[in-house]
């Protein structure tokens, strides 16, 4: 009992007995097995910064980020972000086609870790040269001409805009597109000032400022169409007088539409002039009749000068009728 006894004092003494030094000892040592916790090894996605190569486009995907794999004390790596890394830079202007390589001295390392690794997806970087190439620019037209009218030219000033691009890019546009012209009813030619449109990404256009868009002049040329009317005009001959003459003859007036329906709307069209001349050139002697087709003076000046009237005239050789 009395050896019990004294193991008993003995426990109570070595937990309690100056316990306000033992309780600082406790605090010290778990300090110190925080501080000296075993390292560890932790990665940290960073951002990749691309600086392009303007002599060259870059045909492969990159990745936006890589993981950093530093390795330290478990304390300092745990105090760590990815922002204490800042960005990694990836120059391509000095960068080799085939895999991608990311130098490690390109990363910010904080103190008192040790950089392990860096893990990225695996590519090959492949480049296109950069060109310089005109282009014809074709004006996107939706127009409704109106039924007498038609469209008969489209001109553009400037008729051609250098693009600056990757040769594989530029091989696959073959012109340039404007911003759309829409119109209807149209009867007379169209001029117009538009933008023209980028052919796609990864291109612009030569001497002009970011953002901005060359701009061309466009001339749609619409004219009247053309047509012609067939009309029989009375010929004022006295048919028992002279033989072989018709009563009627066929004209054709030809000329725009739009003149030709004026013209239509007259209720006097066309009128036959007759005059008589000698034809000496018949054995014997035979008569001449001429016979002028013209419009009246009801069809309006500026339309008559515009249509033709076909045949203008008609001879008619005849001889009079035996007494």
């Amino acid at each position: 009992m009395k050896a019990k006894f004294s193991a008993a004092r003995w426990c109570a003494g070595a937990i309690f007995d100056n316990w306000g030094a033992k309780a600082t000892a406790l605090v010290l040592a778990s300090i110190f097995f925080i501080v000296s916790r075993d390292d560890v090894t932790r990665a940290f996605n960073v951002p990749l910064r691309v600086t392009p190569d303007p002599d060259r486009v870059l045909l492969t995907d990159l990745p936006d980020a890589v993981a950093v794999e530093l390795h330290g004390p478990w304390a300092r790596i745990n105090r760590l972000s990815a922002k204490d890394f800042g960005v990694v830079n990836l120059d391509l202007r000095s960068a080799s086609p085939g895999p991608l390589e990311i130098e490690p001295s390109s990363i910010v390392m904080p103190q008192g870790v040790l950089f392990r690794n860096i893990v990225y997806d695996r590519v090959d970087l492949r480049f296109d040269p950069v060109i310089e190439r005109d282009f014809p620019v074709k004006p996107e037209v939706q127009i409704e001409v109106h039924a007498d009218y038609e469209q008969v030219s489209t001109l553009v000033r400037p008729p051609r805009i250098r693009v600056r691009g990757g040769r594989t890019a530029l091989q696959e546009i073959s012109s340039l597109r404007t911003e759309t012209i829409e119109r209807t009813g149209v009867s007379e030619s169209v001029e117009v000032t538009k933008s023209v449109l980028l052919p796609r990404e990864g291109v612009a256009f030569v001497g002009v400022p970011a953002g901005e868009r060359p701009q061309v002049d466009i001339r749609l040329m619409i004219r009247p169409k053309y047509g012609e009317r067939r009309i029989d005009v009375p010929l004022p001959v006295d048919s028992e007088r002279f033989a072989g003459i018709p009563s009627t003859y066929p004209v054709v007036v030809r000329g725009p539409l739009p003149d030709l329906r004026r013209f239509e709307e007259t209720a006097s069209l066309i009128v036959a002039e007759v005059r008589m001349e000698a034809a000496p050139e018949l054995r014997p002697p035979a008569t001449a009749v001429v016979v002028d087709f013209k419009m009246t003076d009801q069809v309006p000046a500026e339309v008559r000068a515009r249509l033709a009237v076909e045949p203008a005239s008609r001879r008619f050789i005849v001889r009079p009728l035996p007494q």
